[in-house]
């Protein structure tokens, strides 16, 4: 890049050369003593002098007393070398990244095909179900709206930086449906963030040219988790619910499923998904110490583990027993063992043999041994919240309903821990947290409430008489 002052240099000279400074001009008649002073034996230093008293003069100049001279194009000619290439300037938000398509609405079966075209491909890079559900609802989301508004509001149909920050104001000031109330910051804050992932991978695949989403910003969110984690007491009141002294096989095996996969959860801070891939095969043992690897959430297999204590594999081991004395009873005792079957859920459904087709081949579905699913194990566990009394509970002091849910005993577990002097990277092991500071918020909520700045406030508070 030329500096300021030599660019200045190189034009005036240039002017200079080209005659643009008149005979009769000051710098003209200089220049002639100049040449009568100095012969053409010294035409160097002449050249040097003529070349810095025409600079000099070119300056003094005004700007329009060239604008007319007839060798303008030989002047622009020269000095297009030296001149700085010129930035073309785009005006990126009004800037089309994509086009809705022609003749097509929400209603029309066209939009379903847009979509495929569009968001399928997008979502087929993950590798769960839940994530590519919970990406092509945000994304229909999105396009529902954008389609609707070019009718309603006529809203362009152009895809362009603008049209992503109106998508911005409209989830601030809409209201859910049937709700009546405004989507929460986080609902807003996932809509948003799968906006913005989409976007990543157009501009990554070439598809738009810039990221229209650099300016548009999420609500802003106070680091701390959503649910509520229960006492001792309360987890004491949740275990009481179960009966495990039945005589009829099935409902002894549902209590006794239920009842281990309750102290699990408890114990190590399991995930619902977690629980639900879980296998037999998983469970080994460790420096004397029995575990059981899980396949985490984003993780590709069952890698990381976690201890299980003497009375979790104890109700485990139970309802195994009860497990295989309906599923896999032994005709002969006298045959060799046949061992654990492949891919073996750890927790299972209760209908017996023959119940279930397996589309691959599994032996284990085939015997009716087919794995719970994320859902079935969270209806099970808000059963048992509410027949404890803690679904939707109302706290005493704030008359508040406390956000308790089936994700609450993750959050119990690592509570307990921290409360019976597990440090936090012992917690953030046994949680599978990728980042400390994930479960350094367990630890800040905590500090927080109890070590609060509102505990050494003095009472100030005065008996009154009622009003009369």
């Amino acid at each position: 890049m030329i500096a300021g002052w030599e660019y200045g240099r190189r034009v005036n000279y240039a002017k200079w050369r080209f005659g643009r400074l008149e005979e009769n001009s000051p710098m003209g008649s200089e220049h002639a003593l100049d040449q009568q002073d100095h012969p053409p034996s010294v035409e160097t230093a002449g050249s040097a002098v003529h070349e810095d008293r025409a600079i000099e003069q070119a300056r003094n100049q005004p700007a329009d007393r060239f604008a007319s001279d007839a060798r303008d194009q030989d002047l622009d000619q020269a000095l297009k070398p030296w001149l700085p290439a010129p930035r073309r300037r785009v005006q990126l938000d009004t800037l089309s990244l994509l086009t809705w398509p022609d003749g097509v609405t929400v209603e029309s079966p066209a939009f379903e095909h847009f979509l495929a075209s569009v968001v399928a491909p997008f979502c087929a890079r993950y590798p769960t179900p839940s994530t590519q559900l919970l990406y092509r609802r945000s994304l229909t989301y999105f396009f529902r709206w954008w389609g609707q508004a070019r009718v309603t509001d006529g809203e362009s149909d152009a895809f362009t930086a603008q049209l992503v920050q109106r998508y911005r104001t409209f989830l601030t000031e809409t209201q859910g449906q049937g709700t009546g109330t405004r989507l929460a910051a986080r609902t807003i804050n996932t809509y948003l963030a799968s906006l913005r992932a989409f976007c990543t991978w157009l501009k990554r695949t070439g598809q738009i040219p810039f990221h229209p989403m650099g300016e548009v910003k999420g609500l802003k969110i106070a680091k701390r988790f959503v649910r509520d984690s229960l006492t001792e007491a309360e987890v004491t009141r949740l275990m009481d619910t179960f009966d495990v002294t039945g005589t009829d096989p099935a409902e002894q095996e549902r209590q006794w499923r239920d009842y281990a996969m309750t102290l699990l959860w408890v114990s190590t801070g399991t995930r619902s998904i977690e629980l639900a891939r879980a296998q037999r095969r998983h469970c080994a043992q460790r420096d004397g110490h029995p575990i059981l690897y899980l396949h985490r959430k984003g993780g590709d297999a069952a890698e990381q583990p976690v201890v299980l204590a003497p009375w979790v594999l104890e109700a485990l081991t139970s309802y195994f027993q009860r497990h295989d004395a309906w599923h896999h009873p032994i005709v002969d005792p006298s045959a060799p063992f046949r061992g654990l079957l492949p891919e073996h859920p750890l927790f299972c459904w209760l209908r017996g043999p023959g119940k279930y087709h397996s589309k691959m081949n599994n032996v284990a579905e085939r015997r009716g041994c087919r794995a719970l699913g994320v859902g079935a194990i969270q209806a099970m566990m808000r059963d048992h919240l509410q027949e404890a009394g803690l679904h939707r509970l109302l706290n005493p002091e704030t008359h508040s309903i406390r956000p308790i849910s089936p994700h609450s005993l993750r959050h119990t577990a690592a509570t307990l821990a921290l409360n019976h002097g597990a440090t936090i990277r012992q917690v953030q092991s046994m949680l599978g947290h990728a980042d400390i500071q994930t479960t350094m918020i367990y630890l800040h909520e905590q500090d927080r409430i109890v070590n609060a700045a509102e505990h050494h406030i003095p009472n100030f508070s005065r008996p009154r008489s009622p009003r009369v």
